[in-house]
């Protein structure tokens, strides 16, 4: 019987491990947009079912106080611990995910590897992300824009369609909050306000441990991932770094 049931395994192809090719790196030029050609349906994993197994993109930020006002491209060791020192810690702790040479990297669970580390799942003020990101989206170019004009809200569109509106998460795995001033990403006092840096109201901001200069400003870091179905089982594609980007002030 035994050796019935391991014929059988194998003569239907479970022998196959389920596979989701990455999402090539965006196109950065400084900090304030990025552009992503996204996989079509004719990359591994994102073919149409049964053969593929994608179901949507989902998007990781974290946004990090910081006493420097750069400009151009956050893309160093040196530049992220400008920013801030977590940023840094964080960025390299995904390292052997993101790296696109590694070839024993083996994501899972990557909704947890972030969280853990205080991401949390960007959300669109005009539509559900999960349906903007599912599978009409494959192929086309992913445009995100953190303008430096003051109060212009940062967006995202798809093939220069329809403009979305970036929004903060107001929850995460056993965890409810308050962002304040608001849920937008936008600079503002009560943002780079480092008592504000609790599980009840900017979970999804880290702190800086620096005294001077004055922490005034804000940034965020964001990571993109397929994410796909096998059956019963949630599998992933190697996350990739979209950018660092500046806030721009609320007024």
């Amino acid at each position: 019987m035994v050796l019935i049931f391991v014929f059988f395994l194998f003569s239907c192809g479970l022998e196959d491990i389920p596979y989701i090719d990455y999402i090539n790196d965006s196109s950065v030029t400084d900090n304030t947009s990025a552009v992503i050609r996204l996989p079509s349906s004719s990359n591994e994993g994102y073919e149409n079912p049964p053969a593929g197994y994608f179901v949507r993109f989902e998007i990781y930020y974290r946004i990090y106080i910081s006493g420097e006002p750069l400009s151009g491209l956050i893309d160093t060791t040196a530049l992220r611990r400008q920013v801030n020192g977590y940023l840094d810690t964080d960025f390299l702790s995904f390292d052997s995910l993101t790296n696109k040479t590694n070839t024993s990297a083996n994501p899972s669970n990557l909704e947890k590897t972030f969280t853990d580390r205080k991401y949390f799942k960007l959300t669109l003020e005009e539509d559900n992300i999960d349906n903007i990101m599912g599978r009409n989206s494959l192929g086309k170019t992913l445009d995100i824009q953190f303008s430096p004009i003051n109060g212009v809200r940062p967006v995202l569109t798809l093939n220069s369609g329809t403009t979305y509106t970036l929004q903060r998460a107001v929850s995460g795995p056993g965890l409810n909050f308050k962002p304040e001033p608001d849920r937008y990403f936008l600079n503002h006092s009560d943002l780079y306000n480092t008592a504000n840096v609790t599980d009840d109201i900017n979970a999804d901001v880290a702190t800086n441990t620096q005294t001077a200069p004055e922490l005034r400003f804000t940034y965020v870091s964001m990571y993109i991932f397929a994410i796909g179905k096998d059956y019963l089982t949630t599998i992933y594609s190697q996350p990739t770094h979209i950018g660092i980007f500046r806030l721009a002030e609320a007024f």
